[in-house]
């Protein structure tokens, strides 16, 4: 018998017709980027986004003054940014725009009264 079969870690090649083989480790390094929130409508109660920092943090505002706008410096693979905006009992109209180092990721929009927007820009999005 062939001394290749008596080693149990060749069967993974074996199945598919190549030798078994593994790859070095590589050591990734976490990404940093900045994230720039932007705000802009009428009746906005409320505007909450994501900080990225390792707790997963959140930050709310009541009752901000429009235009509003905020940067954040996010690092990690986890690191998700995300905006929502809550509109109020009175109605009103919002557009929200995430921008990950300058370039717009996510733009969204909402209208009504008791309305809520939630942006969230997806991991590689702008890869």
């Amino acid at each position: 018998m062939n001394e290749l079969w008596k080693d149990p870690g060749v069967l993974g090649g074996a199945v598919s017709g190549a030798r078994a083989f593994t790859v070095p480790a590589v050591e990734s390094v976490a990404p940093v980027f900045l994230v720039e929130y932007e705000v802009d409508g009428t009746g906005v109660s409320e505007i909450s986004y994501a900080l990225g920092d390792a707790d997963a943090a959140e930050k709310a505002v009541d009752r901000p003054r429009l235009p509003w706008r905020v940067t954040v410096r996010m690092s990690g693979f986890e690191a998700v940014p995300a905006l929502t905006v809550v509109l109020g009992e009175g109605g009103g109209q919002v557009e929200s725009v995430v921008r990950v180092d300058g370039r717009e990721a996510m733009r969204c929009t909402a209208a009504g009264a008791s309305v809520t927007s939630v942006c969230i820009v997806e991991p590689g999005a702008l890869d």
